[in-house]
């Protein structure tokens, strides 16, 4: 391989590490815009997840991915996550799945069809991935062992507040990306 290819390939590796650290910065910012959701005090509503469907749309899954990653790891440091660390666990995985279901379909279908399934996708990923999670871990480490009765309601919340805010990001992504995507390629 010539050093000319080499270095256009470190180039490029570098710029997409920069759109991923700006896309990461800007996702924080916009977690720290949350509104509460009026389901339970800690669900909180924000479109930080919109830089990263952006970046995944435009530069594929795994810089989506790391755009979820970064930004979460920038909120947990900075201490804002008032539910703690187990807050910011679950910000990630419901994340993740939005982030990497939607990028997944949209790089393997680039249409506008793509982008609609790849979006339902992910948030239908994330709720029921939520809901698991929530089942399995987030409510026994948080809560212990709860009234069954109790259980049930905390996980249809779950599974409200992530459709909910799962649509709200996907609206977002859809209403922008257009507008965006030439100066994340």
């Amino acid at each position: 391989m010539s050093t000319a290819v080499a270095g256009a390939k470190t180039g490029h590796r570098t710029a997409i590490l920069v759109r991923v650290g700006v896309l990461a910065a800007v996702g924080f910012i916009l977690m720290l815009l949350e509104f509460p959701s009026g389901m339970a005090p800690h669900l909180q509503f924000d479109v930080g997840d919109l830089p990263a469907l952006l970046g995944g749309f435009a530069m594929g899954p795994v810089a989506g991915l790391a755009v979820v990653f970064v930004r979460n790891a920038i909120f947990f440091f900075s201490g804002k996550d008032e539910a703690g660390w187990i807050g910011t666990l679950a910000s990630l995985v419901s994340s993740l799945c939005l982030v990497g279901v939607a990028a997944v379909v949209y790089h393997q279908y680039h249409t506008l069809k793509g982008a609609i399934l790849g979006l339902v996708g992910g948030i239908l990923a994330a709720t029921v991935v939520m809901v698991l999670a929530n089942y399995y871990f987030f409510i026994p480490m948080y809560l212990g062992k709860i009234e069954t009765s109790l259980l049930l309601q905390l996980l249809r919340v779950t599974a409200l507040f992530n459709l909910a805010k799962g649509s709200m990001n996907a609206a977002a992504t859809f209403l922008v990306y257009k507008r965006v995507r030439a100066l994340l390629r």
